[in-house]
Parts: structure tokens; sequence; C-alpha cells
């Protein structure tokens, strides 16, 4: 799976409670470079819901080159940042311009 800078992937998620996870949409931000061959990559949590935060990004359909969101518009959350390992990826969905 090529995972490039700005793809939009379904990452498996644990809850709070760490006992019961659920794939959810994730923006890559680490470079495509880096992704070529480091085991993880860096993403930021995608969610349906705005908080009014100065800590979230709008994404809407006319931000995807490729691929389509199941919710507009999406909010990707800056101060969600997680490393994870590439593998657990389900799928690549869309990509940001």
């Amino acid at each position: 799976m090529q995972v490039k800078q700005g793809s939009i992937v379904l990452v498996d998620f644990s809850y709070s409670n760490l006992k019961e996870t659920k794939y959810r949409p994730a923006l890559v931000i680490s470079s495509s470079k880096y992704n070529e061959t480091a085991i993880d990559v860096v993403v930021l949590r995608v969610t349906s819901r705005s908080r009014g935060s100065a800590w979230e990004s709008k994404i809407i359909t006319d931000d995807l080159a490729e691929g389509s969101i199941d919710i507009e518009p999406s909010y990707v959350r800056v101060d969600s940042i997680y490393a994870v390992e590439k593998e657990i990826f389900r799928k690549i969905v869309a990509q940001l311009r």
C-alpha cells in the first residue's frame, strides 16, 4: 500500500478504554519520502463532529484530488496526533489536493 502525505486512510483506533476498537479515518501528515521506508506513519484523527475549535480544519469534497469522504464536512483534529503502523491501515479512501 503506497501511503502518501495527504492520504486519508482507515485506521483501527482504540477507544479510550483500550478494550474496543473501530476503523476511523485519519490524515497522513508524515512526508511521502518518510512513508516509503518507515514502519510507522504520522496521522491526525478525522472526525465528523466539529467542536468549533481552533485546533481543527474542515475537509470538503472539493479538497480531494481523488477518492471520497463519507461525511461532509469532516474535520481534521490537529491536536490528535498519532504514530501508527502502516500494517493496521485498512485502506486508503482519499487523497487531499
